[in-house]
């Protein structure tokens, strides 16, 4: 009777000890799920992106002139307390790495759609482009890039251009526009930003520019991400962190106007 105890009790003991044996190793791959599954930054909810932390670091160069809101030549077609203003930071230059960049102004609800827009070389008075195109309806932070075509050369690496973006409130009285100006240069990318950009994710290339004080391409690639993400609440708050962040705070939560391409009534 005792040897059928003890090889009953041996029997309960091995069966015992593989039951625990399964558990500490069933817990052991749900202990390290988390941080191959649940948490790896790449899975995200549809319709969200993840990537680095737009962290933008002004260069040192700055334009001629500081920053201003948008100024008015006299009565204007204004409808609200918030004036048209040029997205740069204070220094009120942006740098760019393209041959022919695109700009961003805010423009507030006005009674008018008749832009013009005006690019000189420094403060030379030789105009370089101008073009008149119609607004869109809806107020908000609007874009519009220089055509690459054969009339208008390539921006000039190194060169201070001045540029300026008017609301034609009266085109009999041109004393009436709504304006604002600013300042692009173009500079070379380095070999290094150049490679990791071009091996970069979209969702990771604002943060390289940003890293690297290019302004232009930052907001662009980052307006790009918006317009293929509309309902993405990183993105939005990435892009008013970014505005915050060189001074453009009543601003910063102004939506962001669908792309469309400029009508453009003068060249």
């Amino acid at each position: 009777m005792k040897n059928n105890f003890s090889r009953k009790f041996a029997l309960f003991s091995l069966t015992m000890l593989l039951e625990i044996a399964v558990i500490n190793a069933f817990a052991g791959r749900l202990t390290a799920q988390p941080s191959s599954t649940l948490f790896n930054p790449e899975i995200i909810e549809s319709g969200e992106v993840v990537g680095e932390k737009v962290n933008f670091k002004p260069p040192k160069v700055g334009a001629p002139e500081n920053r201003k809101g948008g100024a008015s030549r006299g009565l204007n077609c204004s409808q609200s307390q918030k004036s048209l203003k040029a997205l740069l930071p204070a220094s009120n230059l942006g740098l760019t790495v393209e041959q022919y960049p695109t700009f961003f102004v805010y423009v507030p609800p006005i009674s008018t759609q008749l832009a013009e827009f005006e690019l000189r070389e420094g403060n030379d008075s030789t105009v370089v482009y101008k073009t008149r195109f119609k607004l869109p309806a809806t107020p908000g932070v609007v874009n519009f890039s220089l055509p690459p075509n054969k009339t208008l050369q390539p921006l000039e690496v190194g060169k201070n251009y001045k540029w300026s973006f008017s609301i034609i409130c009266d085109s009999e009285d041109r004393s009436k526009d709504l304006f604002v100006e600013g300042w692009v240069q173009r500079i070379e990318p380095s070999l290094t930003l150049t490679s990791q950009v071009e091996k970069a994710k979209p969702r990771d290339r604002p943060a390289l520019y940003a890293e690297s004080g290019i302004w232009h391409e930052t907001l662009m690639t980052l307006a790009e991400l918006r317009y293929s993400y509309p309902q993405d609440s990183t993105l939005v708050a990435e892009w008013t962190e970014l505005l915050e962040s060189v001074g453009l705070n009543n601003i910063a939560q102004e939506p962001l106007v669908p792309n469309s391409k400029n009508d453009q009534a003068n060249k």
